[in-house]
């Protein structure tokens, strides 16, 4: 399983390649459970103001098959759940 760093480091690259015109605070990784009580990844992109608005549903859709992706290369199993913020609606606290 792939550390929170390393999830973290995955998503900005993820980001930065698919969706360049989105400018990221940061990211954060958290272990969870999923709704099946299987294991899986909340991952949080934090969107800089001026790009909260700028993701479309097909952007969203992308992001998470490419992340989800990349996951599956780097033989990471847990699913991941994939959530946008600004730094003002950051549902956890970055470790």
């Amino acid at each position: 399983m792939l550390e929170a760093l390393e999830l973290q480091n995955l998503a900005k690259r993820i980001v930065k390649k698919r969706l360049p015109s989105i400018h990221l605070d940061s990211v954060l990784a958290e272990p969870i459970t999923d709704s099946d009580g299987e294991a899986a990844l909340r991952i949080t992109l934090v969107l800089m103001p001026e790009s909260a608005d700028a993701i479309s549903g097909d952007d969203g859709l992308k992001l998470l098959v490419a992340i989800r992706d990349a996951l599956f290369r780097e033989k990471e199993e847990r699913f991941p759940i994939i959530e946008y913020a600004t730094a003002d609606d950051v549902p956890y606290e970055e470790d």
